[in-house]
């Protein structure tokens, strides 16, 4: 079996047809993993390169990475799962997860970068990623984004469109409405998403706040831990 890679999966993607015409309904999709490609195909790297160069180099995020080089694997921390009761059990080698199989993923030496998702990193390195978004863009000098586009990325791009308690999404990112932020603790503005092994963070401008949350589990059926946490983390802060 050959490589697989980005360009290959975009150029397959583009034959299909779309589940609705753009603004009439919210899906999740490939379309960040298609914006992914766009930066391959516009700075003349593929995503690996152009992440570490370009964002994680300049921001230091020294344990970030696609596939772990052999020397970080032993720091990998375990996969849990969780059985019929919802009880913490040892995860299978293979998972499924919506159709596609993984095995001892990111341990392995892939080529397939995402846009939209596959990378493994530690609680520190993100959190300097998020003070980066907090900050609008610049982190110790050094700038990764402009104002302007952490602006858009943090403002409603769905119109009028309904999404989870009421609030809107940007680019990227959940952003917790009036509405919303009578339902959870999080205050208005604050944008955030998750990831799929039960990651959660969030960013708050108006409490200066970022926080993140790592359970390495999948499924995981107990969503009031991460609930919870939001409101102890409120809760230290008052």
């Amino acid at each position: 079996m050959g490589k697989i890679v980005l360009a290959d999966k975009m150029k397959l993607m583009a034959t299909l047809p779309l589940f609705h015409q753009p603004g009439e309904q919210w899906t999740y999709g490939l379309n960040t993993d298609l914006l992914g490609y766009l930066v391959e195909v516009v700075s003349g790297m593929n995503l690996d390169q152009f992440f570490r160069q370009k964002i994680f180099d300049p921001l230091e995020m020294k344990d970030t990475y696609f596939y772990l080089p052999a020397s970080k694997k032993s720091r990998l921390i375990p996969l849990v799962s969780e059985d019929k009761d919802g009880k913490a059990i040892k995860a299978p080698a293979t998972l499924n997860i919506n159709g596609t199989f993984y095995s001892d993923y990111p341990n392995t030496n892939g080529t397939y970068y995402s846009g939209g998702g596959g990378l493994s990193s530690t609680a520190y390195d993100y959190a300097i990623f998020m003070q980066m978004l907090l900050n609008n863009g610049i982190y110790n000098g050094k700038r990764i984004l402009s104002k302007a586009s952490v602006r858009m990325m943090t403002s409603n791009q769905i119109g009028q469109l309904s999404f989870r308690n009421g609030n809107n999404f940007g680019l990227g990112f959940e952003i917790v409405t009036e509405e919303g932020s009578a339902k959870i603790p999080l205050s208005t503005g604050t944008f955030s998403w998750g990831g799929m092994f039960s990651s959660t963070y969030w960013i708050d401008p108006k409490e200066k706040i970022v926080a993140q949350l790592f359970i390495n589990q999948y499924p995981n059926t107990h969503g009031e831990i991460q609930n919870k946490f939001k409101m102890a983390v409120y809760q230290a802060i008052e």
